[in-house]
């Protein structure tokens, strides 16, 4: 029997690997400098950053940058009035009572300066405040007009208070001072913080002409009730609460009966079950149209 050769394993020759060249020195200076500048860039930059808001602060603390919005601001206003807008009149409606001048005062010194910087909103709440004016509206008529109009009050009583005579609205709104004999045709309310409280009394009379033109004076009783001096000097009593009623209630009667036109001393309307009135010199009796008690 032949003899078998016994194969013995070659040995695996190792594959050679290409060695990673080492970076030159060269090489490695330029990548150093590269993270340093990246590194001081950012810094830099914060830097810069912090610089420029410290001097933001300094300059508006200091009031430079506020200068400089006048500077800016007066540059745009030269070159507005060189093209054209420049407010060179003032309209105005709706005014009867207001005085001309206060509404030229509230307004302020706008002829000859820029239309586009007039602030007409502002303008507005000035003009606002003037004890005539309920509501106003400001506008910019370009190129060269401001217009203004408003909506008066409407002059309702005469307010005195310690000695002082103040027209209001029906609202209770002071409108100015007046003399003691200015609107002598309007009531007068007496009473202090009178105005505020008189306003649905105001009302409820105003709605009723044959009340309203009877009317004298409103008189505050303990700050709860009013009591309405007609001009011949009687008295009506209205109710805490119900005026309103109680002054529709009336009219029918005077309507009706005639009872403002009697001599009478005073109307009690605080009982709505039992109207009264007395006559002066006579006894107290119940308004015509009630059952006696």
């Amino acid at each position: 029997m032949p003899k078998v050769k016994k194969k013995t394993a070659r040995p695996r020759k190792k594959k050679a690997t290409k060695a990673k060249p080492k970076p030159s020195l060269v090489s490695r200076i330029y990548e150093r400098a590269g993270d340093l500048l990246s590194h001081y860039t950012i810094a830099a930059a914060a830097g810069l950053t912090v610089v420029g808001l410290i001097g933001a602060v300094m300059l508006w603390s200091g009031g430079y940058v506020g200068l400089m919005g006048e500077r800016i601001g007066g540059q745009v206003d030269r070159a507005a009035i060189a093209a054209g807008f420049e407010v060179r009149r003032i309209t105005a409606k709706g005014f009867d009572n207001a005085n001309e001048a206060e509404i030229l005062s509230a307004l302020g010194p706008v002829i000859g300066s820029s239309l586009l910087q007039f602030d007409p909103f502002a303008a507005r709440a000035r003009v606002e405040e003037l004890g005539w004016v309920r509501t106003a509206a400001v506008s910019r008529l370009w190129p060269d007009t401001v217009h203004v109009s408003v909506r008066e009050r409407e002059a309702a009583a005469v307010w005195q208070l310690a000695g002082a005579m103040h027209l209001i609205d029906e609202d209770g709104a002071v409108i100015r001072e007046v003399d003691a004999y200015e609107y002598s045709n309007l009531p007068l309310i007496v009473g202090a913080g009178a105005p505020a409280s008189a306003a649905g009394m105001l009302r409820a009379l105003r709605g009723e002409a044959v009340l309203w033109g009877r009317a004298a004076a409103l008189i505050r009783v303990s700050d709860r009730r009013w009591n309405v001096r007609l001009k011949s000097g009687a008295d009506i009593k209205f109710p805490e609460t119900g005026y309103e009623a109680a002054a529709r209630d009336l009219a029918t009667l005077q309507n009706a009966y005639g009872v403002l036109d009697l001599s009478l001393d005073y109307i009690d309307l605080r009982d709505p079950d039992r109207l009264v009135y007395r006559e002066k010199d006579a006894d107290e009796r119940p308004l015509p149209g009630e059952d006696p008690l």
